[in-house]
């Protein structure tokens, strides 16, 4: 994989939470429907300004397990909707082709409705053969759920503990062809700085970047600021 450097970085992989479509829609006296309705028009700019920045791979926390229980029936239909309409067009978006993008899907996918599966498999299944960017999208996901799935497929797969190190672990997570997270951003991060679950492995040495700005909100400009920011860091990874 080629890899992009800013300075004397070198940013293989963007991982996003974007967090504060509800409170976005709030502020506005909108529905937290129009919030995720808005927030996943920023997706695609997002995505355009990391082609930009020859940024090869981009994963985006788009909803959690706890998502899944705790959200209310009413919202969960409209996102599963959503979720359906989006995942197909990514499937026929001209760009994808041209620029092959993979597209993967990280979680529990069989706990979403059958629409939402299919067009999860169609975009996977028509993306599967391209090798020039990686996009993926955390659905149904939570990075213990994700750490305990792969030991147990480590146990069915019958590896023996002696055979067991951070390679055997990392090839049974959803992840297993991604590169580590070097740079996590959350936004709407106005009371705290958490991970909430994402990416607990590959993030052992990623750099973090929070912003209270809501997610509608986090424009290219925004984005741009924080890839300016991780590159002004040093990175020790323990050194």
């Amino acid at each position: 994989m080629a890899k992009q450097k800013f300075g004397s970085k070198e940013l293989h992989h963007v991982a996003i939470v974007p967090d504060g479509n509800r409170r976005w829609a709030k502020s506005k006296n909108l529905k937290p429907w129009e919030g995720h309705s808005e927030g996943v028009k920023n997706v695609k700019d997002i995505i355009e300004a990391a082609y930009n920045l020859n940024i090869k791979c981009l994963t985006f926390y788009a909803f959690s397990s706890e998502n899944l229980k705790n959200r209310s029936a009413l919202e969960k239909k409209f996102l599963y909707k959503l979720f359906e309409k989006k995942l197909n067009e990514l499937a026929d978006e001209k760009e994808i082709h041209e620029k092959r993008v993979r597209i993967r899907l990280f979680g529990r996918i069989n706990e979403f409705p059958v629409a939402v599966r299919k067009a999860a498999e169609r975009v996977i299944e028509r993306t599967k053969m391209y090798t020039n960017y990686m996009l993926n999208f955390c659905l149904a996901y939570d990075g213990r759920d994700e750490i305990v799935d792969a030991i147990k497929n480590i146990i069915k797969g019958g590896i023996t503990a002696g055979k067991i190190n951070r390679q055997t672990i990392k090839s049974y997570l959803y992840s297993k062809d991604v590169p580590e997270v070097d740079l996590i951003i959350r936004t709407g991060m106005s009371d705290g700085k958490r991970l909430s679950g994402f990416m607990l492995w590959d993030s052992a040495y990623s750099e973090f970047y929070f912003t209270d700005t809501f997610w509608p909100d986090f424009n290219k400009e925004k984005f741009v600021a924080a890839i300016d920011d991780f590159a002004s860091r040093e990175r020790r990874h323990g050194r």
